[in-house]
């Protein structure tokens, strides 16, 4: 068995000789700033970005990212790398392809050997405008003046005539994200378009010269086939089960034309096909009101998808009387527009109302239910039947302290979620150091309850001897909450620091930072839900040694494996593993430290390279910098979720294992993992 860890810009090859035992046997220098990586058999993909700002002139990709002649800049400013390695030989990792796309990584998905990666770019077209040449004075005239509105919208309308002639100008290839490949003998660049323009999506309210691509790689393939589809959009969140992918984005048309509040905060839904490797085929679009939280708001269940939403939040600053914030659960499914013939997401069912005056904070769909929780002052948690997708309907509402950001459904009839504790003696409001883990009996959703909680914090008393707030990367990175179900047990990171100062011998002012940083184990009874304290994993000594004065945000545990009877560790200073029932250390491996990224300051044709000093700031902190990825048979049944959606599941994103075929020791701990 062997470990893949992404660690700052360095890919950790860990072996596992035995459980329990950890080898570091091979280093990687990964280009940019690595954000996820996901494994096939002996192939294994690092998807990184790279930022233009990073490349050497002399680097063939620099003009090839151009866009020639007299316009001297790139035609995007960021690029997602995807490196191809062939880890036949696991203590010597060859690069087999290298591939850059045009554009920001957004989230990556891996079914059956094929990978489809969402990225989204901004294309700095050459002549293009996104702003207004306003004439003189105005500004001067009254906000109300009829005049003000009558002058903006004719400097609009101009910028538009303008920005209509230079597309005409281009070819589509010029405004399509490319692909640049690095190969022997240079860059060679995939335009990603055909003639026929048959893999191209725009939204009608399409407010920018921005692009979602869907970069869809076949590992399978001998030759690593790729093919490309994209959006005309805004920055995307994903969804994706073995079948289905979705990608949501905001409506919102800019701020040209002010007063459309009901467009602005609407959400666009655009569905594919991924049910047959190497390929994806687009099968319509729709929109919802209301702005989506993250990918969890989000299913396809039986040709059904449901999304939950949040109306009101969107301009509440500008408007005089806005309309209270509610939330909302709707299902549509695929159509055809009777008038135009296209594909369509059509409403088939809707219910409202959930929480007036309250947002949702995390939300959770299984077969025929959705669980969705609000919060202003204190949390309720909704269940709603989706039995029959034309007439959802709330079926309970249970009030309880706190908030959860994070539901995972366990056995049938109970959740175990993760959030934040409340402030407060009588129970609301938040308190942002403390972690609360609960379970909820929901096996009568009409009449849903809380069954325990527990809450966890690094150090006992965070408010005694200096210490700064706790938090855990889980409560906002669900693949840093780590639940094995044949033992029971959830793994939860939990991090603090504080400064320390000091007079040494010779009346020398010194200082330096003390850290805590824990994976705490939790034992969870899936019958009762009760829940206790099992134990503790400590890496606060790969951070506490004299001169340890900027880690940068990088102490915290990052991820957790349950393998066997141990649990291995994972965080940027190095591994650990421990034994479950002795709580004891049964070996550690202490990673070499991450030294800043360079970055090219160019004068004309000179090049300095400077020490980036922010670069040392915690990449991780998004939960996307510090990754892994663990080998896995391929008759492990693959982290299907409860409505039979593989959604970011641990083979989608950056975390893979290998896993015994016998007993499921080193399994996956949780079979539900978006």
């Amino acid at each position: 068995y062997h470990i893949f860890y992404l660690n700052g810009q360095t890919l950790h090859v860990i072996a596992i000789p035995e459980f329990g035992a950890l080898e570091l046997v091979a280093n990687v220098t990964v280009e940019g700033s690595p954000q996820a990586m996901l494994l096939d058999g002996d192939r294994l993909v690092v998807i990184s970005t790279v930022s233009s700002w990073n490349l050497r002139s002399a680097d063939p990709l620099s003009d090839a990212m151009g866009w020639g002649g007299d316009y001297g800049y790139w035609r995007t400013s960021t690029l997602t790398k995807f490196t191809v390695y062939d880890m036949d030989d696991r203590t010597a990792p060859e690069v087999e392809r290298e591939l850059y796309m045009e554009g920001w990584y957004s989230t990556a998905r891996e079914v059956n050997g094929s990978i489809r990666a969402v990225t989204h770019a901004w294309m700095d077209v050459p002549g293009l405008t996104s702003w207004l040449d306003l004439p003189d004075g105005y500004y001067r005239l009254d906000y109300e003046d009829p005049l003000r509105r009558q002058l903006r919208e004719q400097a609009a309308w101009e910028a538009i005539e303008s920005n209509r002639e230079v597309i005409d100008g281009l070819a589509l290839e010029d405004l399509l994200p490319q692909v640049h490949e690095r190969t022997d003998n240079g860059i060679v660049t995939h335009h990603m378009s055909d003639d026929e323009c048959a893999d191209f999506s725009a939204p009608e309210e399409g407010m920018n010269r921005g692009f979602t691509s869907i970069f869809t790689l076949d590992l399978a393939t001998p030759t690593l086939e790729f093919e490309a589809d994209h959006i005309v959009g805004n920055s995307p969140l994903v969804y994706a089960s073995e079948d289905v992918l979705i990608v949501a984005e905001p409506s919102f048309s800019g701020w040209w034309f002010w007063g459309n509040d009901g467009a602005d905060e609407s959400t666009n839904l655009h569905t594919f096909d991924i049910s047959n490797p190497g390929t994806t085929l687009y099968t319509g679009s729709g929109r919802v009101n209301g702005t989506v939280l993250d990918q969890f708001s989000l299913s396809e269940h039986e040709g059904v998808v449901r999304v939950a939403t949040t109306t009101g939040q969107w301009g509440r600053w500008w408007m005089e009387n806005p309309e209270p914030m509610v939330s909302h659960v709707v299902t549509l499914e695929r159509a055809a527009d009777l008038e135009t013939g296209d594909q369509i997401l059509r409403q088939i069912g809707h219910v409202g109302g959930l929480a007036e005056g309250e947002r949702i904070w995390s939300a959770r769909f299984t077969d025929d239910m959705a669980y969705v929780v609000t919060f202003e002052q204190i949390d309720p948690l909704w269940t709603i039947d989706l039995s029959d997708p034309t007439n959802p309907t709330v079926l309970g509402e249970l009030e309880v302290p706190g908030v959860s950001t994070y539901i995972h459904p366990l056995s049938e009839g109970m959740l175990l979620t993760i959030g934040l504790a409340p402030a407060n003696a009588d129970g609301t409001g938040l308190d942002w150091s403390t972690t609360r883990i609960q379970t909820f009996d929901v096996s009568d959703p009409t009449a849903p309850t809380q069954t325990d909680h527990l809450d966890l914090a690094p150090v006992l008393d965070a408010s005694d001897g200096g210490w700064s707030w706790g938090w855990s990367e889980a409560t906002y990175e669900h693949k840093a909450f780590q639940y094995w179900a044949p033992k029971g047990l959830l793994a939860v990171p939990l991090s603090t620091y504080r400064y320390t100062s000091w007079t040494d011998a010779s009346g020398d002012y010194q200082w330096n930072y003390e850290y805590v940083s824990k994976l705490m184990l939790v034992e969870v009874n899936e019958t009762s839900g009760t829940l206790s304290s099992y134990g503790t994993v400590d890496h606060s000594l790969f951070y506490d040694g004299d001169d340890e004065r900027w880690w940068g945000g990088e102490t915290q545990v990052r991820r957790s494996i349950f393998m066997g009877n141990f649990v291995v560790a994972l965080s940027a200073g190095g591994v650990t593993a421990t034994n479950l029932t002795t709580l004891n250390l049964s070996d550690s491996v202490e990673l070499d430290r991450v030294w800043p990224d360079y970055y090219t300051i160019r004068y004309g044709d000179v090049e300095e390279e400077e020490a980036k000093e922010d670069d040392r700031e915690a990449k991780g902190d998004d939960g996307k910098s510090t990754s892994e990825d663990r080998e896995r048979p391929d008759d492990d049944g693959k982290s299907t979720s409860d409505d039979g959606d593989r959604q970011d599941d641990n083979k989608s994103g950056d975390e893979d294992r290998e896993r015994p075929d016998d007993d499921g020791a080193g399994a996956a701990p949780d079979t539900d993992r978006q």
